[in-house]
């Protein structure tokens, strides 16, 4: 992590060239300190020059470090607890196995064994985002799958944003661009007393990836270089996607209204909405035509008898027959 002292560092050799024993005296450090935090800079990915008459920083870091974001992170508790990793197994792991404050976030380069629903992998490149948020919002079991929508919803609306573009919506939590998969969402609760004590949502999104780095799901995955050709700050989508998500977590347990307006907005970015579709769950297959959401954050089906509501499974397109 980053300290006082680092940034210190960074503040002076910006611009300019300093020397080592300039630093060290101005810090109050030995040299081979400054050393050894120029070093531990680097690591971090910023890129800093060494010539004889010193260091000088000659590019910031692309990492999604607390203190590159901050200056654009207007939340008020999501993100104060801020871990980053540039390499670990999984974020909902780590955030399982340990205990934090509401609205840490934990947020890695690159994951190991990223999953998604299903023990899915989710492919990490180290070019998209890959993080987990700890939430405590205190709500009814029979709040769980509605009040879960307001985070396809916050991603959506950042990868609209800052592609233009129309992302779809797969119930009940990835986002889809030309029918690819584009962002996934694995929400992981606690239960107590009937009422949702904890979640650890775990987000990956595709933001810089090439269809070289996605080759080997190139069919299903995509990324918003891929969609856009444009080359994304990692940074300024990151920051963004938590202040958004922030603030419709905030409306949703302080507005009831808002809840409604929820399931209207999934309702029309929802993928595949009036299409056959066929729910897989567990070994149990149902066919139908997707209608929408209904009111507690389920999708309506209707079969050749009726409409029902399903709350689990994995929705797929039915692929037409073949005469």
């Amino acid at each position: 992590m980053i300290d006082d002292i680092d940034i210190k560092i960074l503040k002076s050799i910006e611009s300019k060239v300093i020397s080592g024993q300039k630093l060290a005296s101005d810090l109050s450090i030995t040299r081979t300190a400054v050393w050894k935090r120029i070093n531990k800079l680097r690591k971090l990915g910023y890129k800093i020059l060494s010539t004889p008459k010193g260091y000088t920083l000659v590019d910031s870091t692309q990492f999604l470090i607390k203190e590159e974001i901050k200056s654009t992170l207007k939340t008020s508790f999501i993100g104060k607890d801020y871990i980053h990793f540039i390499e670990i197994d999984s974020t909902n792991r780590y955030a399982k196995e340990n205990t934090f404050h509401e609205g840490t976030v934990i947020v890695a380069e690159k994951q190991t064994a990223g999953k998604g629903r299903k023990n899915r992998k989710w492919v990490s490149t180290g070019k998209g985002i890959y993080f987990s948020i700890i939430l405590e919002p205190k709500l009814p079991i029979t709040e769980l799958m509605r009040f879960s929508l307001i985070f396809p919803l916050s991603v959506r609306k950042t990868v609209e944003k800052f592609t233009k573009l129309n992302p779809k919506i797969k119930w009940p939590n990835d986002i889809y661009l030309n029918n690819k998969k584009l962002s996934g969402i694995l929400i992981e609760s606690e239960i107590e007393a009937e009422k949702i004590s904890r979640l650890i949502v775990g987000i990956g999104l595709n933001v810089n990836d090439t269809k070289e780095d996605l080759k080997d799901i190139k069919d299903i995955a995509t990324s918003m270089y891929i969609e856009t050709g444009k080359i994304f700050s990692r940074k300024e989508v990151f920051s963004h996607l938590l202040n958004v998500i922030e603030d419709n977590y905030i409306k949703y347990l302080s507005d009831i209204p808002f809840r409604r307006k929820i399931l209207n907005y999934i309702d029309n970015y929802l993928l595949w909405k009036g299409e056959n579709i066929v729910i897989t769950d567990d070994n149990q297959k149902l066919e139908g035509t997707l209608i929408g959401i209904n009111d507690t954050g389920g999708i309506l089906v209707k079969t050749n008898s009726s409409v029902i509501s399903i709350y689990s499974g994995d929705v797929s397109l039915r692929k037409k027959d073949v005469l």
